[in-house]
């Protein structure tokens, strides 16, 4: 589809707006964290260990934010801290026990949604939605490829 067209543009991008809005509002179990909780798991759970002034980067937060937050988290046995193996005097990072816990409980809450939603689909439905699916992973990838650096450079990127 080289000679894409605005209308085009327009339902992919009002695709990615409805499908975040309903992640969060359907899908996502909000019971015990909150959204700025709930991506740090998920930025340690993709990326693994990290350090918390490039984390507070990488979210967009204060320094301060994501160290109060982490150590909330930490409490709550979500995240724990590990030794940095470039650097013995800093520290990381990482999902704890109860962290992976919580995640695979999200997980297969989120997946159960869904295969509620799909058994509502015809087969060729199901089929279609997969491959639209494996084409939306990649564009995805590289909205998050674009975030990230974008968070990094502190500008827009690919914008």
């Amino acid at each position: 589809m080289s000679n894409t067209t605005a209308s085009d543009v327009d339902a992919i991008s009002e695709m990615l707006v409805s499908s975040a809005d309903l992640m969060w509002r359907h899908l996502a179990d909000r019971d015990e964290l909150s959204a700025s909780a709930t991506l740090v798991l998920n930025r340690l759970h993709r990326e693994g260990p990290m350090r918390v002034t490039a984390l507070a980067e990488a979210e967009g937060a204060s320094q301060s934010g994501m160290t109060q937050l982490v150590q909330r988290m930490e409490r709550q046995g979500l995240l724990e801290r590990c030794g940095d193996p470039d650097d013995g005097r800093a520290c990381l990072v990482q999902v704890g026990e109860e962290g992976r816990r919580l995640w695979d409980a999200r997980s297969g809450i989120r997946k159960q949604r869904i295969s509620g939603l799909l058994a509502g689909l015809s087969d060729d439905d199901q089929v279609s939605l997969w491959l639209a699916a494996r084409v939306a992973s990649r564009l995805l990838d590289q909205m998050r490829e674009i975030a990230d650096t974008s968070a990094v450079s502190g500008g827009v990127v690919g914008g």
